[in-house]
């Protein structure tokens, strides 16, 4: 084996690169997702308790973040009111369609909960009729000892 006479170390220097594609595609869909969120908080804000809150504090965050998450999308028309967005019965209309498909969830979750505790009531009552047969045969069998 050939012995290391010595070790020199460089101290490290930092390496900047040029913004790549891929940065510019990471930094595209993240402000597509803080659109999306912010869309999507915007049109739950009148269902959700204290959703108003949580859509200002989204949107004053968004802003300081490097402008607007609504700008350009027909949601902040609706939402101002501007006349380039559409109208504010929009909002309306996606609201109450929100509000049916939230009743509709919740009526599919009550049966549900219904479901199972039927089966709940059955495996019970099965479970304790196994357990009385089952005493009585091991009642039965120690008796003939």
């Amino acid at each position: 084996m050939n012995r290391i006479e010595s070790i020199h170390v460089a101290p490290t220097s930092t390496q900047r690169a040029l913004p790549s594609r891929f940065d510019a595609a990471l930094r595209g869909a993240a402000e597509g997702l803080v659109r999306g969120v912010a869309a999507t908080v915007e049109l739950a804000a009148p269902i959700v308790p204290g959703g108003t809150i949580l859509s200002a504090a989204i949107r004053s965050g968004a802003a300081a973040a490097g402008g607007s998450p609504l700008a350009g999308s027909p949601l902040a028309g609706a939402l101002t009111g501007s006349p380039g967005g559409g109208a504010g019965g929009d909002v309306l209309d996606a609201t109450r369609a929100l509000q049916r498909e939230a009743q509709t969830f919740n009526l599919q979750y009550l049966q549900l909960q219904e479901h199972m505790q039927r089966e709940s009531r059955e495996f019970t009552a099965v479970s304790n009729v196994m357990k009385v047969r089952h005493d009585s045969a091991r009642a039965a069998i120690q008796n003939i000892h």
